[in-house]
């Protein structure tokens, strides 16, 4: 009998939950010849075929998606348990995975992290600095500190406060669009995982794809290059106030007003390590 290798049974299963070989490469942080060496080493260990390869990207065959679903059960049970373990974990110390977006490690946490971290010197604070939402219920991260209006409904969170929008240009940008309005001007417009968002939504409808002359997918970016003049740029309040060399204007965005949250998975709001991480932001960001 052919016992399964559950290390290459990891690769197997993020090639088959992302669709692709390099997709499961980033989110391995591994390249693509690891992926695929540890899937044919698989493949042979149980002498059957896991994947078809067809245009949409690589697909479990119809033999090898039962044992996929048992194993993805295997793995989920695996993650409740961690999450469990670590939720009654008391210590004051060790490593605690955080993530954020560039936006708000630039502009709002970098102060707050360091009074954390001598608050609680013996907590290693893991920081991932990306415009994806992780999954906290598989712990890619114990925290997410990112803007939303309501947490996922399996998770638990804070609202911090409130993240305001407005439309910021240089002089110049303002000096060109001055008589024919701001949305028959050049803007600077979104990509990825910032265009399926409500600020991506506001932005379709609000700007004509004619008009937009460069896309990003990081606000960091985007007011990067709106101090560069390449366009008007619909940017955090918090972010675009803070430039030396952009102007609000007047623009109907309050309904894009959001908030900034701490969330955290529910089997891990009592570690010691979450619920201080927690209150620190809570009240360093005003919530009592």
């Amino acid at each position: 009998m052919q016992h399964i290798n559950w290390d290459n049974l990891r690769y197997v299963l993020m090639v088959a939950n992302r669709g692709s070989i390099a997709a499961a490469a980033r989110e391995l942080k591994v390249n693509r010849t690891t992926v695929l060496r540890r899937i044919n080493q698989f493949q042979e260990n149980l002498n059957c075929r896991i994947f078809d390869r067809g245009s949409n990207g690589y697909v479990l065959t119809p033999e090898a998606e039962k044992m996929i679903d048992a194993a993805r059960e295997v793995e989920n049970t695996l993650f409740n348990m961690q999450r469990q373990i670590a939720g009654h974990e008391l210590k004051l110390e060790g490593e605690l995975r955080v993530t954020t977006t560039d936006t708000f490690m630039l502009s709002v946490l970098g102060p707050h992290l360091a009074s954390f971290r001598q608050k609680h010197p013996y907590i290693i604070v893991d920081l991932l600095v990306t415009n994806s939402i992780l999954d906290l219920s598989h712990r890619d991260a114990d925290i997410a500190i990112r803007p939303t209006r309501q947490p996922e409904a399996h998770l638990v969170g804070r609202r911090l406060c409130d993240v305001e929008f407005g439309v910021y240009a240089t002089p110049e940008i303002l000096a060109a669009v001055k008589g024919g309005g701001i949305f028959a001007g050049r803007w600077i417009g979104f990509v990825d995982s910032l265009l399926a968002t409500p600020i991506g939504a506001w932005f379709d409808a609000a700007v004509q794809a004619r008009n937009i002359c460069l896309r990003c997918d990081s606000f960091v970016a985007v007011r990067v290059a709106a101090e560069a003049g390449i366009g008007l740029a619909l940017l955090p309040c918090f972010l675009g106030d803070a430039s030396s060399q952009l102007t609000r204007i007047d623009a109907p965005t309050r309904e894009l007003t959001t908030g900034l949250w701490v969330i955290t998975h529910p089997d891990l709001a009592r570690s010691a390590r979450v619920h201080a991480f927690v209150e620190h932001f809570s009240e360093a960001l005003g919530v009592a």
